[in-house]
């Protein structure tokens, strides 16, 4: 009696494939006949040999899995470049509140454009700094204008000087909104800060024949 209940919870477990002959534990030897696992009701029946379709479960932590995560460029925290910028627009000692600005400024920059605003911040400010610089001054009702060359910080001192001014004509809520539009406008060559620049550089051509020369070194002093 024992041995057909055995029989018949393994025909419900296990539907007869065609094709497939089953055994029973009629047909197996006395030694085998006592290996035969009990089934219980209670649960699902799991057998090693036997797999269905994979779960929900399963293929969504295997997509999930197969998913790239975004990836966020932040710049560093000692960058040079920022910390120039930072020195450059704080007012009455606040560079916590400059470093905020700063930090906002490069997140619209990213908002805009989509791409990391380190890179475009660089390029906007190497466009924009100028070679030289004119030094004019009045003597006997004359005007007199010296072009002098600029320093790599000094270039880009002043280009972030003509960004900042610039800026504040532009639209926008807020401080970081505005030198972010303007930083853009820049790359894209639509800023009044190119104007200004192309103008320097055209007064130094014209009065190219005043650059300064060096000084002269008394022959005591030469090694």
């Amino acid at each position: 009696m024992l041995a057909s209940m055995r029989q018949a919870a393994a025909r419900v477990a296990f539907p007869r494939v065609a094709g497939v002959r089953t055994l029973t534990t009629g047909s197996l030897p006395p030694a085998a006949a006592n290996q035969v696992p009990t089934i219980s009701t209670a649960g699902p029946v799991t057998t090693p040999f036997m797999s269905g379709p994979p779960s929900a479960s399963s293929s969504l932590s295997n997509a999930a899995a197969s998913m790239q995560a975004p990836i966020i460029h932040i710049p560093p925290a000692e960058d040079p470049l920022l910390h120039l910028f930072t020195s450059l627009v704080m007012f009455d000692g606040k560079r916590q509140a400059a470093s905020r600005v700063v930090t906002r400024m490069l997140l619209h920059i990213h908002a805009f454009t989509k791409a990391p605003p380190l890179p475009i911040l660089r390029q906007a400010i190497d466009i924009a700094a100028p070679l030289l610089r004119c030094r004019q001054f009045k003597r006997a009702a004359k005007q007199y204008v010296f072009p002098m060359p600029l320093s790599e910080r000094q270039r880009t001192t002043t280009a972030i000087r003509w960004i900042w001014e610039a800026a504040k004509t532009r639209g926008g809520r807020h401080v970081e909104e505005r030198l972010a539009r303007e930083i853009i406008a820049i790359v894209k060559g639509e800023s009044e800060v190119l104007k200004k620049k192309s103008d320097v550089h055209k007064l130094a051509v014209l009065h190219r024949g005043n650059i300064v020369k060096p000084p002269r070194v008394p022959r005591s002093n030469q090694n």
